[in-house]
């Protein structure tokens, strides 16, 4: 079982689709943990941008591309999704408040499809922000193991991503000697908002990559 990407790119292709096609949503499931469940028979790329044109993009809304590894995704209103492919969230994540689907677009890993559900998001209290269960392995195209994260849209083109973390931690340098303690620290600077997802269309007013005449 490997770690899964959480992050996505994209081709931009407009596409018509009918109701023929989007009756070809076939279910899977991915063992016991998680309900693993993909879109197929239509572009799913173009099902996306035409059902977020039809039901509203609010800023979340679109196609995003993952600044780990490159994966795109598309996020989607999960009502209309679920109406047009009949996929939803696993039963006990439903929810009546409003609630977005995180759609595999395109990935790295050749072992995972185009339309698969990688998550779902609702709107926290606190403005641009959602909390979002994503799914973090799989055991090749089977996911499993939802983790808990906070995506907080920072302008039209940025959105961060921050794990959430639960639990009981331990901590090593209490094992040691008490005099080994205070000459020991462990250090990271790193900010833990640096991951994350910039926008790939609706092309935002300050396009990461902006084209130059």
């Amino acid at each position: 079982m490997t770690r899964l990407p959480l992050t996505i790119a994209i081709t931009l292709l407009a596409a018509t689709f009918t109701p023929e096609q989007a009756a070809a949503a076939i279910p899977a499931t991915a063992g016991k943990e998680s309900p693993h469940l993909r879109f197929k028979g239509v572009d799913v790329d173009s099902l996306v941008m035409a059902i977020c044109k039809e039901h509203g993009l609010r800023r979340i809304g679109g196609i995003w591309s993952a600044t780990t590894d490159g994966a795109s995704v598309g996020i989607v209103p999960a009502k209309a999704w679920h109406k047009t492919t009949g996929i939803a969230p696993p039963e006990k994540e439903r929810t009546l408040t409003e609630q977005w689907l995180m759609i595999l677009l395109d990935s790295p890993d050749p072992r995972l499809q185009p339309g698969t559900l990688m998550g779902w998001l609702t709107p926290a209290a606190k403005p641009d922000h959602y909390n979002a269960h994503i799914f973090t392995r799989h055991n090749n195209a089977t996911l499993s193991s939802p983790r808990q994260f906070v995506l907080h849209i920072v302008d039209d083109g940025h959105m961060t991503m921050r794990a959430i973390h639960k639990g009981i931690e331990i901590n090593p340098w209490r094992l040691l000697p008490y005099m080994l303690r205070g000459s020991l620290k462990y250090r990271d600077d790193t900010p833990p908002d640096l991951d994350g997802f910039l926008k790939k269309w609706p092309v935002p007013h300050n396009p990461q990559n902006p084209r130059y005449l």
